[in-house]
């Protein structure tokens, strides 16, 4: 309020519109120093009384400087108004995390009394934190491309459209957006399961495996004798970036093919290795038709379901011995449970995801699943149904029914009786 006082006309008592300068050194609006001077018989300063006898010259720097302050007020107060309630008209400074929506303190009273909640800042620090750990691995595939192979015309044309696809958009007091390639938790995990962006290398892609324009699918134009190809040829698509620790999961749509192979494989002379598969470079699961078998070793076998969505993770892991190695799992995804894991990976390692598609007909392909994340009341994705956030409590009422239901009806048949 003190800038805006030294900003306000000495007689209008209002921010300057259109300010002149007398010869005495104050200022005033044009208008008002010229409804003074009507009603004077002089031409005096309101201010000092020194008369003025020359015309008032335009006060620029102080126009503008009314100008830049109205301008700031004006966007101050549409920010302000962007932070209040609409039902209650309230400043908003709870995050309900049973919601998962930005508050008032009325909202808390009333729609949100059992509910749990937090201050809003502390909300969008957790967040960040999150977004941050979510956007890692994208920042390392871009520092990948732009130091390898940003020079390939279909890797340009994947940046520029994944660029016009995600929309990042955080407000520090309201909301946080991000889209990006991510997989969320089922709902029995409060936490978000980040998967990694795999893009696909068209480099390591041989003459006649196809390497969709997106960087994401791959399908075999193999056709002798329209079969499978031998599973020691040097045929298989690596991602564009390697993983040398942690946790990093991603997804492979396999659809209805009965022929692919899927895995992480190792470096070879500081490039993608794209080397026969042998047990020393190479962990991976194979299907043929309707048997399973581990690149390392010959057995088959069969699983219950077969997935249409393959889920792969890739994590760190101890033997017996407590000696740090790693291990790759394999997820029915739609199921989100486990049927396979190869263990005793070697540790130390930059492991690339690799793909074998082996059937003409099914392209096999990298599944992004878009997540939401928002603290302006929007819906979030995989959002906790009422039935599951209170499954225990539901549970007690059935059994308490059922109980009520037995009495009754023994009740009624002893007096029946």
């Amino acid at each position: 309020m003190a800038l805006e006082a030294e900003l306000s006309c000495p007689v209008c008592t209002d921010v300057f519109r259109d300010p002149v300068l007398l010869s005495c050194g104050h200022s005033f609006c044009r208008q008002c120093i010229n409804d003074h001077w009507t009603s004077s018989s002089s031409r005096n300063c309101p201010v000092c009384r020194q008369v003025s006898p020359q015309e008032p010259v335009h006060n620029l720097c102080l126009r503008n400087t009314c100008e830049t302050y109205l301008r700031e007020q004006s966007t101050r107060k549409e920010r302000d108004e962007e932070h209040e309630c609409q039902i209650h008209g309230e400043r908003i400074e709870l995050f309900c995390q049973t919601d998962e929506e930005a508050i008032c303190a009325a909202c808390k009273k009333h729609e949100h009394k059992w509910h749990k909640t937090q201050k809003l800042q502390q909300a969008v620090r957790q967040r960040k934190k999150k977004l941050k750990a979510a956007v890692r691995p994208a920042e390392k595939t871009l520092w990948s491309l732009q130091n390898g192979a940003a020079q390939d015309a279909k890797i340009c044309n994947y940046n520029q459209v994944t660029c016009s696809m995600c929309f990042i958009d955080i407000n520090i007091h309201t909301r946080i957006d991000l889209f990006i390639p991510v997989r969320t938790a089922t709902t029995s995990d409060f936490s978000l399961l980040s998967t990694d962006p795999v893009i696909l290398n068209p480099h390591t892609a041989p003459p006649d495996i196809s390497v969709s324009d997106d960087l994401t699918s791959v399908t075999s134009c193999f056709r002798q004798q329209d079969k499978p190809f031998p599973l020691h040829s040097n045929r298989m698509v690596l991602g564009s970036v390697g993983y040398d620790s942690g946790t990093h999961t991603w997804e492979m749509e396999v659809g209805n093919s009965r022929y692919w192979t899927l895995g992480v494989c190792v470096r070879s002379d500081g490039k993608p290795s794209v080397q026969p598969l042998t047990p020393k470079n190479n962990w991976g699961l194979r299907r043929d038709g309707y048997m399973y078998s581990f690149l390392s070793t010959p057995t088959k076998f069969t699983i219950k379901t077969n997935p249409e969505v393959v889920q792969m993770r890739l994590e760190d892991d101890y033997d017996v011995m407590g000696r740090w190695q790693r291990k790759v799992s394999f997820f029915d995804a739609r199921s989100n449970s486990e049927f396979v894991r190869i263990t005793g990976v070697p540790a130390g390692k930059e492991l690339f995801p690799f793909v074998i598609p082996e059937d003409q007909s099914v392209p096999l392909r990298v599944v992004p699943v878009p997540a939401k994340i928002t603290l302006a009341g929007e819906q979030v994705e995989q959002k906790i149904s009422f039935q599951e956030r209170y499954k225990g409590l539901i549970d007690i009422c059935c059994w308490f029914v059922i109980v009520v239901f037995v009495i009754l009806s023994w009740k009624t048949d002893r007096h029946g009786k």
